[in-house]
């Protein structure tokens, strides 16, 4: 059953993540430009900005992101298939970009400490799992499934510029790697959206045992009045 006032807390949770995603996207487009104009965002991680501007807009956009995420996660399962590994690969995103945004990385330099270390491998954990858990996800609601389609699209979109941006960090010397970063923080904050839209769909209430089919509210037997019947 559930209990008086979830359910309008719950239709709260959606607007909670698109905010948080407002603001992510605002302190990543234009913290740069109040950091220092003459350095280039094309060629520089949205956490090199937010080393040089400790507790700014940045972290705290990732933070607050990395909560909404996980409030999300803890409502998901009313409409989506989340249970089991998705919701694991959920968790690490939103843990993940919590740690990113606490711990910080060094500013502008290849001589990292054992705080950029846990800053580096907690944001490719968190940019890896979440465009994992939506191909999860996809394959869960079936491939006629409208939801599928357009989360499969994401996820595979993000994964490809989680791919592009280990290229350039490992083999391209960083070329244009802010570029590649942004476009895949673009695909996975937009793919954030979408499930928070599809985790609006109501569910029916309550479980149904195996083997048996919930009868409609409309069709159940009248029982209020009659205890005592006989």
């Amino acid at each position: 059953m559930t209990r008086p006032g979830s359910r309008n807390w719950s239709h709260l949770v959606a607007p909670m993540v698109w905010a948080a995603i407002a603001l992510a996207v605002n302190a990543a487009l234009w913290a740069p430009m109040d950091t220092d104009p003459e350095l280039s965002p094309l060629s520089l991680t949205i956490s090199d900005f937010a080393a040089l501007d400790r507790g700014g807009p940045i972290e705290t956009g990732m933070a607050l992101l990395g909560v909404a995420s996980l409030l999300l996660l803890a409502w998901a399962a009313r409409a989506l298939p989340v249970r089991g590994l998705p919701s694991v690969l959920l968790a690490v995103w939103g843990l993940g970009l919590v740690v990113a945004a606490v711990v910080p990385t060094d500013a502008l330099t290849t001589h990292l400490s054992g705080s950029a270390y846990v800053h580096r491998y907690a944001s490719v954990a968190a940019f890896v799992a979440l465009p994992a858990a939506a191909l999860l996800l996809a394959r869960r609601l079936g491939p006629g499934e409208r939801r599928a389609r357009s989360v499969r699209v994401l996820g595979w979109a993000a994964l490809t510029g989680a791919a592009v941006m280990a290229c350039s960090a490992n083999l391209g010397d960083r070329e244009l790697i802010g570029l590649a970063e942004r476009v895949l923080l673009g695909c996975e904050v937009t793919l954030l959206g979408v499930l928070a839209l599809y985790a609006r769909a109501p569910r029916a209430a309550g479980p149904v045992l195996p083997g048996r089919r919930e009868m409609p509210e409309q069709e159940r037997p009248a029982t209020r009045g009659r205890a005592g019947v006989r």
